[in-house]
């Protein structure tokens, strides 16, 4: 593992918790509208065909996880988020995760934290970006690569991680049409006149006109579907502080914060349709790496707090820009040219990670049970 894998051409991709943070939304929304009488069997008849279950298929499915521990450690529960960029208009290069998020919800407090790690993270233990470990892992763990960056992430960070969440770009979009779309406050406008254009095959096409699209973004709120979303997030060619990795995770973190307000939403409650559309893809591509029945067993210790659940988004510190930064971008020839963050200090990085999380290392907790 000594070689860096293939950069992507294209930028990196939202995941942040997206699927996240909307199952336990619409796993809430759902036993609210149960407990409060909102949905008669009528309704819920009618939400369990268009999911393609059945009532006591759903019945069985929420009462075993309303009947099951949830699984955390001190009371937090910590799940690592990676977005994979394998787009069709690139074939043939390697699944790369553009995307790496850490996150911890308290289930005690209902405390929502999240930290991107950017994607050109150096990993001196392999030699490589961490956005490269997701490749790595396809041939250690074909079936699972994301076990490997898993594995690798919790000892780097000290953060032990107890679920990890794939997503696509492509799911991305769909999911956020889904719900029909989110507000978003954009805090800072940019012009990025090298967009790449989607459905273009970039082996093929060589015309800058072709391949590129300038898209613009100007501050204050506005309504963004699937595909606005995408570029918003994407975008790395803007030419001042906005294509940076750190202003990229602010911007997924803004639709982090869009999307859960969209998904509290009462009104959706009334969408049948569109829940069942939800868990019907939830249960499709996400069931496995996170089960509904653990969702379930954290929604039931969530509803105590329920109306205290917030948001916290937070990123590491740079040097020089911050005197006591955890991360510094070197001059490229330490690393053959390459562009990269590179760690300062292993323990100052861990301490950073855990106290902006709020997790105890995993030491600890085993000294504590």
């Amino acid at each position: 593992m000594n070689e860096i894998a293939p950069q992507p051409t294209t930028t990196s991709i939202f995941v942040k918790a997206t699927l996240l943070s909307l199952a336990f939304a619409l796993i809430m929304l759902f036993i609210t509208a149960l407990g409060i009488g909102v949905w008669g069997y009528n309704k819920l008849n009618n939400f369990a065909k268009l999911a393609d279950t059945s009532i006591g298929e759903l019945k069985t499915t929420f009462e075993s996880g309303w009947n099951s521990p949830v699984t955390n450690s001190d009371n937090k529960k910590n799940f690592l988020i990676l977005g994979v960029d394998s787009l069709v208009s690139r074939p043939g290069s390697p699944a790369l995760t553009d995307t790496m998020m850490l996150l911890s919800l308290d289930i005690k407090t209902g405390k929502i934290s999240t930290l991107p790690l950017p994607r050109d993270l150096w990993s001196s233990k392999y030699q490589t970006r961490i956005n490269a470990l997701y490749f790595y892992g396809q041939e250690r763990f074909p079936t699972e690569p994301q076990k490997f960056v898993q594995e690798t992430i919790q000892e780097l960070t000290g953060v032990t991680i107890h679920h990890t969440v794939v997503i696509s770009i492509d799911s991305v979009a769909e999911i956020i049409d889904m719900i029909g779309g989110v507000e978003i406050d954009v805090k800072t406008g940019f012009t990025d006149s090298q967009f790449p254009r989607s459905n273009v095959d970039v082996t093929v096409v060589k015309d800058p006109a072709k391949l590129y699209q300038t898209i613009v973004f100007e501050a204050g709120p506005q309504t963004m579907d699937g595909e606005r979303v995408l570029q918003f997030i994407r975008s790395r060619k803007s030419g001042d502080d906005q294509g940076d990795d750190i202003a990229r995770a602010e911007r997924q973190q803004l639709v982090i914060s869009a999307l859960i307000k969209r998904s509290q939403n009462f009104e959706l409650l009334k969408e049948e349709k569109t829940l069942a559309e939800l868990y019907k893809y939830y249960n499709k591509n996400f069931s496995q790496q996170f089960s509904v029945q653990e969702g379930v067993a954290t929604i039931r210790e969530l509803l105590p707090v329920k109306s205290n659940i917030s948001f916290n988004g937070h990123s590491l510190s740079v040097f020089p820009e911050d005197p006591n930064g955890v991360i510094t971008n070197p001059p490229t020839y330490k690393h053959k040219g390459e562009w990269i963050y590179e760690i300062r200090d292993e323990d100052n990085f861990r301490n950073e990670i855990q106290d902006k999380l709020n997790v105890l290392p995993e030491n600890q907790i085993k000294e504590q049970n």
